[in-house]
């Protein structure tokens, strides 16, 4: 981030020059590079629309406080040394939490950096506009004097079962009344100077993507070896040989270790559609529908039921290697929030998911995605892998959220002619992409229908549906490992880097059986 290093240059420059005072050629140099940087820094200030003027003031308070301070210690060298470190990674770790300069066109990671706008953001959710991440020994309650200033409420954010290995338990969902919204800042910047508080980041609102329908295929004359009638809609088959793959399975008498559960989190699956109730395991009744259609859709790509000759099938070619469930965080009308998608990640990982297929994101105006991190690191603790949507706005999908978080399965979309979807996000900026069928894609709606549908939201499941196969066949297979599978085993596609390799099922289990 620019404007922290910029930032950091003039306290060390500032601070280096108290130490070099009776040197006066060293000291001008370093009382040059200081007055270029502040001069910089401030300039920042003045040009980029979403300057919080509370953190600009912490700044130049921290700056100018900082050097006089360490200016008393000049003559010891060592301690001076000491000190300049301390406050300088204390800072950038911890002090500071907030980047006045923060811009949601700038989207490169930073530890503990809060995105803060001269006003509220516009997408926050209404009754929780915060998470925040009360500092290890203290409890919510210490924040009381701010609480009562801005007429705050607070719960704890998320419901963890294994709190020992999450810091998850520590965040609080703070809400702002609508009366106190203009001094977003202001609430911002007191909580961050009590000391009190590890983290903070805006709780924003997502809807879920137009996963539009999409115009019928001519239908393929080809026998996959299964009976489902209605498979010769599903292009994605032959394209991803999935016939070679049954084929392969049944030759060399491939087994499930266990059934993988595959948890679509969405707006609900229909648990009685004739195609996916044999598979289909109930993680709460609430969830057992879907007045939307989005989650059904996918749960159908995922874990179809394969050769009970009803519609079509998926990768598990019987009813031995996966199941699935559904968790559902959406509205009727797709709209959700960052913390009930969180969640309902937590929740997947404590019952017992192996994979977490997320169809699911936007963009993100916060550059820290910490709590979403840690519902990661939460699920993969638990032994789940988590499979998320690259996003439909022909963007690079290191602007979304989650797609854009360290230790996803990033999933972006190809078409018939195995080239970029138009719609689809790109994922050559991410460590972890890959990429499937996702332009009219043929699955599972409520009431026993079908449908086509497009969208990196329908690729997202294929990605889920194999790597919970190879979950099953290697149960303590990890996040890593399956990438690097699917993507060292993949197929190229006409989208080259931008949309990573075609998910290819035969190669991948033989490779995950050698």
């Amino acid at each position: 981030m620019l404007s922290l290093a910029i930032y950091l240059t003039s306290f060390l420059s500032l601070a280096l020059w108290f130490l070099f005072k009776e040197q006066k050629s060293v000291r001008s140099v370093f009382g040059k590079v200081f007055l270029a940087s502040f001069v910089g820094y401030t300039a920042m200030a003045f040009l980029l629309p979403s300057t919080s003027s509370y953190g600009l003031i912490m700044d130049y308070a921290f700056l100018f406080g900082g050097g006089f301070f360490l200016n008393t210690f000049s003559n010891n060298k060592i301690v001076f040394a000491i000190l300049t470190f301390v406050m300088a990674s204390g800072y950038y770790y911890g002090v500071k939490g907030i980047d006045p300069f923060s811009s949601s066109n700038d989207n490169t990671a930073t530890p503990n950096t809060t995105t803060v706008s001269s006003v509220a953001p516009k997408n926050l959710d209404p009754q929780s506009e915060l998470l925040i991440e009360v500092a290890n020994g203290h409890q919510m309650t210490e924040l009381q004097t701010v609480v009562d200033k801005y007429n705050l409420d607070f719960e704890l954010a998320f419901n963890v079962q294994s709190g020992e290995i999450t810091e998850l338990d520590d965040y609080y969902a703070l809400n702002i009344p609508d009366g106190q919204l203009n001094n977003y800042d202001a609430i911002v910047a007191d909580l961050q100077a009590s000391g009190l508080v590890d983290h903070i980041e805006a709780n924003e609102q997502i809807q879920l993507d137009p996963s539009e329908a999409a115009e019928a295929i001519e239908p393929m004359r080809r026998s996959y070896g299964v009976n489902d009638p209605q498979l010769s809609k599903v292009w994605g088959f032959e394209a991803m040989q999935v016939g070679k793959f049954y084929e392969f399975v049944q030759k060399n008498k491939v087994k499930a270790k266990r059934k993988a559960k595959i948890a679509i989190i969405d707006t609900g699956v229909d648990a009685e559609h004739e195609d996916l109730k044999v598979n289909f395991v109930s993680t709460s009744p609430t969830y057992n529908e879907d007045p939307h259609g989005h989650g059904t859709h996918c749960a159908g790509i995922a874990a179809a039921v394969s050769n009970n000759a009803i519609g079509i099938a998926s990768f598990s070619p019987n009813n031995e290697f996966v199941e699935v469930t559904s968790i559902q965080v959406f509205g009727k009308y797709g709209n959700t929030s960052q913390r009930r998608i969180i969640n309902g990640m937590l929740e997947a990982a404590d019952v017992g998911s192996d994979v977490l297929s997320m169809s699911l994101g936007g963009p993100s105006n916060d550059r820290t995605q910490r709590a979403y991190k840690e519902a990661v690191n939460y699920a993969n603790k638990k032994g789940a892998i988590v499979v998320v949507a690259a996003g439909n706005e022909n963007m690079d999908a290191a602007q979304r959220a989650p797609a854009s978080v360290d230790g996803v399965i990033t999933v972006s979309a190809i078409d018939v002619a195995l080239q970029k979807a138009k719609f689809s996000n790109t994922i050559n900026s991410l460590k972890m992409g890959i990429t499937a069928p996702g332009v009219q894609v043929y699955s599972t709606m409520p009431d026993g229908s079908y449908e086509y549908m497009n969208g990196t939201s329908m690729a997202t499941p294929y990605v889920a549906g194999l790597v919970g196969v190879m979950k099953a066949i290697k149960p303590n297979l990890t996040t890593k490992d399956a990438y690097n599978i699917l993507n060292q085993t993949g197929i190229k596609t006409k989208g080259g880097a931008k949309t990573g390799r075609l998910i290819n099922p035969t190669a991948a289990v033989q490779q995950l059986l050698k």
